[in-house]
C-alpha cells in the first residue's frame, strides 16, 4: 500500500505536486489517498483534483485507489467533491444549487445544452448565457448589477469555449463567493482535446508545446476559427473572434487573478504580471480558475470597451489574425446586443 497525503495548503504548487505524486504511482497495486491534513479547500482545487483522480482510475484499472481521513471534511463533502471522483461520501454532483453563495460541483453534459436549445428554438450560446446568469445570481445573491453582469459574462465565455472548441462531452464547475473578502472564485474544467490541438487548426500561429498554446489563447484575436482566409459570419454576434479569454483575463486582473491550464502547463495572471507553471503531469483537457475582486468591478460595458480597444492595438501586430474586430458577444451580454439589433 502506497500512501499519498493530500496537502494542508491548497496553493497551486502544492495541488499540482499532489496530482503528480498520484500519477507517479500508476501501476501500483494499491494507492491510499489520505485527506486528514486537508484544511480550507477552494473551487479550483476541487474540480482539478476530482478530475485527476477520476482520470487516474480510468487509465489504471489494475490499481485500487482508496481514501482515508475524509469523514470530517464537511465543506468538501457538501460541495460534492468526494462523490465527483467516485468516493461514496457527501452530496452527489448536480445536487440542488447552494443557498449560501456557492455552487456545488456540477457536471453539465454539452449534449444537454444542445438538446435544450433545440427544444426551445434558441442557439446553444443563448442557453449557456441563461445558465451563466442563473449561476451569477446564485453566487451574488443579487438579481442585477455590476457583479451579476461580470460573472455572467465570464462564466458564459469559458463555457462557450468548451462547447465551441474543446470537443468535450461535459463542462464541470463549482464556485464560491466570499463577500467579506470581496472575492468570488469560479472553476471550470473540461475533458476535451486541449488548447494545443485546438489551436493547431490555425495555420498562422506556432503551437509547438502547451506553453505556446496557452500564451496564444490569451492573446486578443487568436482563435482556432478566426484567421486570415477563414470563413466567418461577421453578422453572427456569436462568431469566434478570439477575444473571449483575453477579455475575461483582463477582468480578473482587476485585483483578482486568472489561471489557465492545459496539457503539461499553466499560466497564472494577476495585477503583478504573468507566471508560468510546469504542472509535472498531463491534464487532459483545459482547466480555468477565475478569481474576481468584487470591489474593483465597474459597469461591464465600460470595462470591456477599454479592454477591447487595448486588445485591438495588440491584435494589429499579430500576423494572420484575419478580421480582428471583436464579436458582439465578446463585448457585451446578449441582452445588450439583441437590444441594438
Amino acid at each position: 500500500m502506497v500512501t499519498v497525503k493530500f496537502p494542508s495548503s491548497c496553493n497551486e504548487r502544492a495541488i499540482f505536486d499532489f496530482c503528480s505524486e498520484v500519477e507517479n504511482h500508476a501501476g501500483k497495486e494499491n494507492v491510499l489517498i489520505d485527506f486528514s491534513l486537508m484544511g480550507r479547500i477552494e473551487p479550483f482545487v476541487m474540480v482539478y483534483v476530482a478530475k485527476h483522480i477520476r482520470d487516474f482510475n480510468r487509465t489504471n484499472k489494475n490499481t485500487t485507489v482508496s481514501c482515508s481521513g475524509y469523514i470530517n471534511k464537511e465543506y468538501a463533502a457538501n460541495m460534492a467533491f468526494f462523490r465527483a471522483f467516485g468516493l461514496k461520501h457527501g452530496r452527489e454532483p448536480n445536487c440542488k444549487d447552494g443557498t449560501e453563495r456557492f455552487v456545488p460541483y456540477t457536471i453539465l453534459r454539452t449534449q444537454t445544452i444542445v438538446d435544450e436549445a433545440t427544444k426551445v428554438g434558441d442557439l446553444a450560446q443563448d442557453i449557456i448565457e441563461n445558465r451563466s446568469e442563473n449561476l451569477a445570481k446564485i453566487l451574488s445573491r443579487e438579481t442585477a448589477g455590476n457583479l451579476v453582469d461580470a460573472l455572467t459574462f465570464s462564466i458564459r465565455e469559458i463555457m462557450r469555449n468548451v462547447l465551441e472548441h474543446s470537443e468535450s462531452r461535459s463542462i464541470e464547475y463549482c464556485a464560491q463567493f466570499w463577500p467579506s473578502y470581496n472575492k468570488v472564485e469560479i472553476a471550470i474544467i473540461d475533458n476535451g482535446i486541449g488548447l494545443k490541438q485546438s489551436l493547431s487548426a490555425n495555420p498562422y500561429i506556432q503551437v509547438e508545446c502547451d506553453s505556446d498554446a496557452i500564451q496564444q489563447a490569451l492573446m486578443p484575436a487568436i482563435s482556432s476559427k478566426n484567421f486570415k482566409g477563414a470563413k466567418i459570419d461577421k453578422d453572427n454576434p456569436w462568431h469566434n473572434s478570439g477575444f473571449g479569454l483575453y477579455m475575461i483575463s483582463r477582468i480578473c486582473r482587476l485585483g483578482g487573478s486568472f489561471l489557465l491550464c492545459s496539457g503539461d502547463h499553466g499560466i497564472s495572471l494577476n495585477e503583478q504580471g504573468k507566471q508560468h507553471i510546469d504542472l509535472g503531469h498531463q491534464l487532459k483537457g483545459t482547466a480555468v480558475r477565475l478569481v474576481l475582486n468584487t470591489s474593483k468591478l465597474t459597469k461591464l460595458s465600460e470595462m470591456l470597451a477599454t479592454f477591447r480597444d487595448e486588445g485591438y492595438e495588440v491584435a494589429k501586430e499579430i500576423k494572420g489574425v484575419g478580421m480582428y474586430k471583436a464579436s458582439a458577444a465578446s463585448q457585451m451580454l446578449s441582452k445588450d446586443f439583441k437590444k441594438n439589433r
